[in-house]
């Protein structure tokens, strides 16, 4: 993107915004022609209304005959010229149709339809129907019919999404599922729907289906063809046959049409693969309140019927087909189909769902990024459903079809975000710049041949053929062909393209960014050795010294008979995680399992007659491979240390009471725990060191922690912390208590830490790269230290380049800038200047590298972001980066262009 076209961004954004202040909070019954819809989003655009003008359309149509269609073939590649042509402005409220157009300068056109709300309306539509049957009689209904029937609504569909027009706020407001501004209280207020509230909330949300309806042939062979390119040829053809040039004429009308087949061939291939693949249906079963009888009923009834609001059951071996939050119970899911990553997710329970009115997080608005862990997104699939207690798994529906997650990821593929490669740019200005050349060749040879008095049938031919020598007729067929062929070569390798006009630019791509864990590097991780904490006593200064302990590398080599820590290190990997039995073998992520094999402890799910020792509440155990299972369990309850437990004549078992997931942005998991034969319950958690450490009590840290932290790091290891606390509260607070009030005050444990070797094809990969001048990034979760080990180890940074750390924090939030892994140098390269918020190079000629951590890129982002562009230019390794500014990374990099 160039900085003029940054320039029209910026001033467009502005104008948006401008119009956003002026025009936010107009008076019901007011004048309101225009509004800004979506605002701050991706999907953010500008909504002009207008209405039919019977002269102007008369008037446009008769220039259209005037032209012999030629105007109306620029309508169609400009339809908003054609609305503007044939409406006038009009106020939003009446408005016939609306004119969008969105932050990428694009403009699209659409119909304002009507739809009653009442099942028992003789103009109501069918409920199964996301569109009205027949809108036009919709449409006929006066303004006065519509202020006077409450039922009757406006609304228009853009890209999917259905826009509805709100009385009360006089304004289009896009329609999305019940978790639109509502409060965390509302789900403990919820209960089943009635058929009534069903049958009116399924005219107003329509179906819940993703289905995609394959183009028909004519439309797709008039939108190949109506092109500027395509109407030029088929000109410049005509042109060439009237001169009697049949033979070249010939091969190009044939290669257009080859071409033509082709591509609507692969178009139509691709419609079908697509619809295959989203569109989906199943029999669910939902919940009905009956007013009659104050009691519930279960029916059966297809996917396609399911509404927002709904109470459904959720069963094994079932696909989601709508978002939904988990109201009781453990749901495993596999989410591979919207994350890529095929390991089993554990959804847990809403903790709102029929709380007391006393619980500290009822006001807090609910959102579905923040809350996901309780959320089921359409296209998951279920592996299991636990609840350990009577009744059925239910979950209640929040969004569905194009308005879930997985129709999200449709739309993205049916609408694409614009990007303006350089490709498209240069492509357009050399048709510009040979057309100009051509239209000075045409005054010239006309002047010429006026002066020769030549005939004027022979004048016209000359004159108008120097335009299609000048500017290639066969450049779109040439095109085509080159796209047919690239992509029968990828079809080779598995690699498929979806739209194929990408191939073209994807020779102009000059940045790629690398993930770590998983890509750069294995998937699975070895443990290489436990650093555990130990705690001695000071007998000269009467006090209690902290301490890293030697590296143990087998289980066995903890001293747990005789040291707390030691034993609770073993009882935090071994249960602080996620892992199930699914069809009897253990699944879940490989770091886990590999923390649980080195404990030498085995998980198993028990069924209701082994629940004994658990109150029946308890639905997954943890406990040594050796343990004999055959061992009576003591008759009372007693309080001991885990040592004195493990190396009891008891059973030794942990039970998981709850789990609280993993959370990019809390970095850390926990699960609170309760060993049999202990009174009170254990909070056990692990996440990366930092987070752990702060969350820590400072008297269980070592004072050496950095340097022992940083010491692994710069190996490329990745380190975990372990850390417990006790928790003296009863099972029903447990279960209700937010995360954020137990994970504080933590008993530090140690570190464990594991070796992530570097896949065998990275190094070679990213020197193919390098030898194509294309820039590779790293942008990762993990570790700094460990992310420029592993850039150093792939070549990804030279071993003679210098790598500066940009470091901002909330106390001083002024960029600092630091050689990595060398202290008390003074940075020479660059200097910031505060007064005039620069970056400043020093030394052009030295290669170095920028380095920058999540939350100091947040910092330069909100506070210099005349800093950004700079950071991004030269930044090479992004650590602890959220998965938000991963995003608005490649955002930052793809403006750069």
């Amino acid at each position: 993107m160039t900085k003029r076209q940054r320039d029209d961004k910026t001033f467009e954004l502005a104008q948006i915004d401008s119009l956003n202040l002026s025009n936010s909070m107009p008076q019901r019954g007011g004048t309101r022609s225009y509004q800004v819809v979506n605002d701050g989003t991706d999907d953010q655009f500008v909504l002009y209304g207008y209405s039919r003008s019977v002269a102007r359309t008369i008037v446009a149509w008769i220039f259209i005959v005037l032209t012999v269609g030629f105007l109306r073939l620029v309508f169609y590649w400009k339809p908003h010229w054609f609305l503007r042509c044939c409406c006038t402005r009009a106020d939003l409220a009446v408005a016939q149709y609306v004119l969008l157009k969105d932050r990428y300068q694009q403009w699209y056109v659409e119909t304002v339809l009507t739809i009653n709300t009442n099942p028992n309306s003789a103009h109501s539509n069918d409920s199964r129907n996301f569109v009205p049957t027949n809108p036009s009689s919709y449409d006929s209904l006066s303004e006065r019919q519509q202020a006077d029937d409450p039922d009757s609504h406006r609304y228009f569909i853009n890209k999917r999404w259905r826009y509805v027009w709100e009385e009360a706020e006089y304004k289009f407001k896009k329609l999305l599922g019940v978790e639109e501004n509502v409060k965390c209280e509302y789900f403990s207020q919820i209960r089943p729907l009635t058929v009534e509230q069903r049958a009116q909330k399924k005219i107003i949300y329509g179906e819940n289906s993703i289905g995609l309806r394959l183009t028909p042939i004519l439309h797709l062979l008039i939108r190949e063809v109506l092109t500027p390119f395509y109407i030029f040829q088929l000109l410049s053809c005509i042109l060439w046959f009237i001169d009697e040039y049949v033979a070249y004429a010939s091969c190009i009308m044939f290669i257009t049409v080859l071409s033509v087949i082709v591509t609507l061939r692969e178009v139509r291939k691709n419609e079908r693969a697509l619809r295959d693949t989203v569109h989906q249906s199943e029999v669910t079963t939902v919940v009905i309140y009956n007013p009659e009888t104050n009691e519930e009923e279960q029916r059966d009834i297809i996917s396609e019927d399911l509404i927002p609001g709904d109470i459904i059951i959720i069963r094994g071996s079932t696909t989601m087909q709508c978002d939904a939050a988990l109201l009781n119970g453990n749901v495993i899911v596999n989410e591979s189909m919207l994350t890529g990553e095929s390991i089993p997710v554990t959804k847990v329970q809403i903790p709102y769902y029929q709380s007391s009115s006393d619980h500290p997080a009822l006001n807090q608005t609910f959102d579905l990024r923040e809350h996901n862990r309780f959320i089921l997104f359409s296209g998951t699939s279920v592996i299991q459903t636990r609840y350990y207690g009577a009744g059925d798994v239910r979950a209640m529906v929040l969004r569905t079809a194009f308005g879930t997650a997985k129709g999200e990821l449709v739309r993205s593929i049916l609408y694409p975000k614009p990007v303006d490669f350089k490709f498209n740019t240069d492509t357009y200005r050399y048709v510009g710049g040979m057309a100009l050349i051509a239209f000075g060749g045409m005054i010239f040879s006309m002047v010429l041949r006026v002066i020769r008095h030549e005939p004027v049938g022979v004048i016209i031919k000359r004159t108008i053929d120097i335009i299609t020598i000048a500017v290639p007729p066969a450049l779109p067929a040439a095109l085509s062909a080159g796209l047919v062929y690239a992509q029968n070569r990828l079809k080779k390798d598995n690699i498929f393209c979806i739209s194929p006009r990408s191939i073209n630019i994807c020779g102009s791509i000059n940045t790629v960014v690398f993930d770590k864990t998983g890509t750069l590097t294995e998937d699975g991780l070895d443990l290489q050795c436990v650093v555990p904490i130990i705690r001695t006593y000071n007998t000269t200064n009467d006090a209690r010294q902290v301490q890293f302990g030697s590296e143990i590398t087998e289980v066995t080599n903890l001293n747990w008979r005789e040291d707390e820590t030691q034993s609770m290190i073993i009882v935090c990997m071994a249960a602080c995680h996620t892992l199930t039995r699914i069809n009897g073998e253990l699944a879940g992520d490989p770091l886990d399992l590999k923390m649980l094999a080195f404990t030498q402890y085995e998980l198993y799910e028990p069924a209701a007659n082994e629940q004994s020792n658990f109150d029946t509440l308890f639905p997954t155990i943890v406990r040594p491979i050796n343990t004999p299972k055959d061992v009576a369990s003591p008759l009372g309850r007693f309080s001991g240390s885990v040592s004195s437990l493990i190396a009891g004549n008891i059973p030794f078992e942990i039970g998981i009471v709850r789990q609280l997931p993993f959370s990019s942005s809390l970095q850390r998991t926990s699960v609170i725990v309760r060993i049999l034969a202990k009174d009170s319950f254990d909070l056990l958690t692990k996440g990366s060191p930092e987070k752990i450490a702060e969350l820590s009590r400072p008297e269980t840290i070592p004072k050496n922690f950095n340097d022992i932290l940083s010491s692994y790091a710069k190996q490329g290891y990745r380190v975990l912390a372990l850390a417990y606390k006790p928790l003296e509260l009863n099972y029903v607070k447990i279960q209700r208590i937010e995360r954020e009030k137990v994970e504080n005050d933590l008993i530090f444990l140690g570190l464990v830490i594991m070796e992530n070797r570097l896949k065998p094809q990275t190094e070679g990969v990213l020197k193919i790269l390098s030898n194509a001048n294309i820039r590779t990034i790293m942008c990762t979760g993990d570790n700094m230290l460990t992310a420029l080990s592993v850039a150093r180890d792939c070549d990804m940074i030279p071993d003679d380049a210098k790598i500066i750390v940009i470091e901002a924090t909330e106390s001083n939030r002024t960029p600092t800038f630091t050689y990595a892994q060398v202290f008390n140098r003074r940075v020479k390269e660059v200097r910031y200047d505060l007064n005039s918020h620069r970056l400043i190079e020093l030394d052009r000629r030295s290669p170095y590298h920028f380095a920058i951590s999540g939350k100091s890129f947040q910092i330069v982002r909100d506070e210099h972001p005349e800093l950004l562009h700079r950071l991004c230019v030269r930044g090479t390794v992004f650590a602890r980066m959220l998965p938000e500014q991963k995003q608005q990374l490649i955002e930052t990099l793809e403006e750069l262009g």
